[in-house]
């Protein structure tokens, strides 16, 4: 009886720790916490998918060349809430977006502000990129060492 109790327990401790690792999410680790990059470019698509939406952006940097950056951010249903839609951002519309970049130099960053054209604030609601802005700008504001700009302004 009691190696059946036992194999019953561990059975169920089994799964229970299994289903705490199923239902982990991903370490925002990836991003460098440390500096805080704006890049301004074109739409060329937002994807409005699970598991956070993501906006292309091409975007011509400092040696002439142009360059497809990814810009990541919160889930659509998230997203819903704050106003977002599948049609937010039109292709050849321009955005600049503050964020913090991937450590290993890809050109792929989470939002933490976007800003269109005509200057209007994009909402975000409680999107993590937003508060990871605000911690870094809290602590980082005076050290200009920690800014860069990508892209021009049309």
């Amino acid at each position: 009886m009691r190696k059946k109790v036992f194999a019953g327990l561990s059975v169920t401790m089994g799964i229970l720790v299994m289903s705490s690792l199923l239902l982990a999410h991903h370490s925002d680790s990836v991003f460098d916490n440390e500096r805080v990059v704006t890049v301004t470019g074109t739409v060329i698509r937002h994807e409005f998918v699970n598991p956070h939406d993501r906006i292309m952006l091409s975007v011509e940097e400092a040696d002439g060349q142009t360059y497809e950056w990814i810009v990541t951010g919160g889930p659509p249903a998230q997203m819903r809430r704050v106003g977002w839609h599948d049609k937010m951002f039109a292709a050849g519309e321009q955005l600049t977006v503050t964020g913090h970049r991937y450590r290993d130099g890809r050109r792929v960053m989470v939002r933490g502000k976007i800003l269109r054209a005509d200057g209007k604030e994009v909402p975000l609601g409680g999107a993590a990129g937003g508060r990871f802005l605000e911690e870094f700008m809290e602590k980082y504001k005076n050290d200009k060492s920690r800014f860069s700009e990508i892209g021009k302004k049309q």
